[in-house]
Parts: C-alpha cells; structure tokens; sequence
C-alpha cells in the first residue's frame, strides 16, 4: 500500500511545521477527558443514579469520594444528584490532567478496598473500558489494576522531538515526510494505521543512511558500510539489523501475510521512538563527518 503523504499539509510536510506528536504525557485531551467521563458516567455514577433500591447506601460512595478526594465538607454534599454530577464533570474535563488521573485512582481503590461496593459496581469492565480509551487517544499511561503508570516517557518523546529539530536544521526533507507521516498514521483515529506508521518509521533510517552512503540502497547494506569505516557502533548495528529483519521476513511489516496479523499499538511506538534515536544517531555521526550539506533530501 503506497502511502499518501499528500494528505499532510505543505508546511508540515516539508518540516516547516512539526506534527505534533500524538503522545499524551502531559496532558488529557478533550477527547480522552470525554471518553473517561462517559465510562464513569456508564460504570461508575451511572449504576448510582438508576438504582433506586440501594440508593442510599451507595449514597455513601460518593460521600467517602467527596471528603476523601475533593476534600469538600460533608454537609456541603450536594442535595441534588444532578449537582454532584456536574461536580464531578466539570472535574473530569476541567481539572489539571494529573488530578483527573488521580480521581480515577481514588475512584478504583475504594471499589477495591471495599467489598461492599464491588457488589454494585464492576471495576474489571470499568478498568478494562479506562484502558481502551488510554489506549485509543495514545495517552502515555496505562491502568495497572488500580494505578496508571507510563508506557512512554519524556526521554522518549523528546528523541522524535530532537529527529524533527534535526531534519529541519539540516534540510533533510525525506527524513521530515517519514517522520511526520508516521506520527500521522499513528495518531489516525478511530483506527491508527500501525503498519505504515511503522514502515515510514523505518523508511527514515534508511533515508539518512542513503544520505550518508549514496551508493547503498537498503538499511542492511548501509549498515554494513557504515560499520567498516567505524562510524556506527557495532552493537547498535546488530540491533537494527535484527529489527530490519523483523520488517521484512515472512511475517514481517512490509510483506503482505501481516495484513491478517494484529499489530498493537505498542509496537508502533517502540518503532516510532526506536527509529527516531537511532536517524538522530546516524545524523549526528554524518554531522562530525562533513556529510550533510544544506537542502539535503
């Protein structure tokens, strides 16, 4: 499947612009906030609001969130179940991101500590619903029973953040439309393109070792060449040769049985971040070799 890059904006294309990376480290998004309201509001408030015959007591619930997460007093429990609703709404869209996390958190643990209340309220589904929308909306974090933890990191964000500095900087055009193709695919929504967000991650190493070794057509090839004159380092060669393999073996990326196979989405990260490093390594050793002239492509 050829891609068409003709859907990025000129600027963006050609690196004027930097796509912006589509990983929430930190930040929510008004999508994932209205995704994670509509599981509270379905698995959590909404169990509340419709049970009538337990009402009462599951009154006490939100009472232990008022006091213990939002530090309110209790006599200012709101009377209506509108009021306490909205309440806690306009926290979920409103709030600093950290604090909507932490709310979920509070959320599930008392359901957990608390036999009483896993009676009435589903905490697998409702934590299996959360981690679909983390998943879908590329948040860096994922729910581990009643924690999120990272799945992505600064330091990892920041290697795809240095690969648009440096294409940029030295006019690696081709560099620039894998790169920002790639954050395009995989940010696709409702369904990210993982392969070919892949395959341009990928196509990026190859297009600066093409840079660096004109006469070398494949990744594996340059690779090799760029070993013997000792600018890449013999255990980041055998790394890299080994992932190119993975793309391009029977079950590989590119060849075509992969389109029956799933592909999660963190394997398009790691190729995203992985790929990034390492053209921001090969750049960096063309840089100190006089290889890269302005305008290159």
């Amino acid at each position: 499947m050829k891609i068409d890059k003709n859907n990025l904006p000129f600027a963006k294309r050609y690196g004027f612009e930097p796509v912006e990376i589509p990983i929430q480290i930190d930040h929510i998004d008004d999508d994932l906030r209205t995704d994670m309201w509509n599981a509270f509001l379905i698995y959590i408030y909404g169990k509340y609001e419709t049970n009538q015959r337990d009402k009462s007591f599951m009154k006490q619930f939100f009472q232990i969130v008022w006091i213990g997460f939002f530090k309110e007093a209790l006599d200012d429990f709101p009377y209506r179940d509108y009021d306490l609703k909205g309440f806690i709404r306009r926290h979920i869209e409103k709030a600093h991101w950290p604090k909507v996390y932490e709310f979920f958190e509070f959320v599930l643990q008392q359901i957990e500590d608390r036999s009483e209340f896993s009676t009435f309220f589903d905490i697998e589904e409702f934590s299996d619903v959360l981690n679909e929308n983390l998943k879908d909306n590329n948040s860096a974090y994922t729910l581990v029973e009643t924690k999120f933890i990272p799945v992505t990191n600064e330091a990892e964000i920041s290697e795809i953040e240095q690969t648009q500095i440096l294409a940029s900087e030295y006019g690696l055009i081709g560099i620039h439309e894998h790169l920002n193709t790639a954050l395009e695919l995989i940010s696709k929504k409702p369904n990210p393109d993982l392969r070919n967000s892949i395959k341009e991650g990928i196509s990026m190493v190859e297009a600066i070792s093409r840079i660096i070794e004109p006469t070398e057509n494949t990744l594996g090839k340059a690779l090799n060449k760029l070993n013997k004159s000792k600018k890449i380092n013999n255990t980041l060669k055998a790394g890299f040769e080994k992932l190119y393999a993975y793309t391009n073996d029977k079950n590989g990326i590119r060849h075509a049985l992969m389109q029956e196979d799933k592909l999660e989405l963190e394997d398009a990260r790691f190729f995203l971040v992985s790929c990034s490093a390492f053209t921001n390594y090969l750049i960096e050793k063309a840089k100190k070799e006089d290889l890269l002239g302005a305008g290159q492509n």
